[in-house]
């Protein structure tokens, strides 16, 4: 049945009957999934390699194996195949995005910026990539860029609730040049409030 409803689903988009290669990866990326849903990072990781490596390599399964392996706590492993995702379908969004994550969590912040601005060109719709490019700016101390990127995020729904408890934010706010930033963008998109939240957390310049 699980079977028959995923051609269905599949055909119903396309207006056509979807390739058997296209309901494996269909059904493969699903399984997968529903490991790292559940917590089971090393089931998924061994069965997503296993049907890679004999059935069929897909860009949806290379994710979820590349997720697991973050999961895990394994970056290189992560990296090698959030790539090797991206090799397959150079428009996987979650893979740019992800990849991306990583990368500056290593402080790799030119490869991570590359990540996040494919993943934002590939998602307009969504506030994540031009978030975290507004990060990378802050680090940098780029104000007018910063001040750019977290106006695309706030077009997009996102909310100075989401960082008003982080720690980095609060060094953001210590800058004055980014502070200002920050003030007038509160000021315009969400409560005033949250600029007493921010004054109280940010360290002594």
């Amino acid at each position: 049945m699980h079977f028959l409803l995923a051609c269905c689903a599949l055909a119903t988009a396309d207006q056509q009957p979807p390739s058997y290669e296209r309901v494996l990866a269909h059904q493969a990326t699903a399984t997968v999934e529903a490991f790292n849903e559940h917590g089971r990072y090393a089931e998924a990781v061994e069965w997503g390699s296993g049907f890679q490596s004999q059935v069929l390599e897909h860009a949806d399964i290379a994710y979820e194996v590349a997720y697991a392996w973050n999961a895990l706590g394994d970056g290189e492993r992560a990296r090698r195949h959030f790539r090797a995702a991206l090799a397959l379908d150079p428009d996987h969004a979650a893979s740019w995005y992800d990849l991306g994550e990583l990368l500056l969590l290593e402080g790799q912040l030119d490869g991570a910026e590359h990540a996040f601005q494919r993943a934002a060109e590939l998602r307009p719709d969504h506030w994540a990539g031009p978030f975290r490019l507004a990060e990378i700016a802050a680090r940098r101390g780029e104000a007018e860029r910063f001040e750019q990127q977290l106006r695309a995020a706030l077009q997009e729904g996102f909310s100075f609730r989401v960082v008003v408890g982080d720690a980095r934010w609060h060094g953001y706010y210590a800058q004055p040049e980014l502070r200002e930033v920050i003030r007038q963008l509160v000021t315009v998109y969400s409560d005033e409030r949250l600029l007493d939240a921010f004054q109280e957390a940010a360290p002594a310049p």
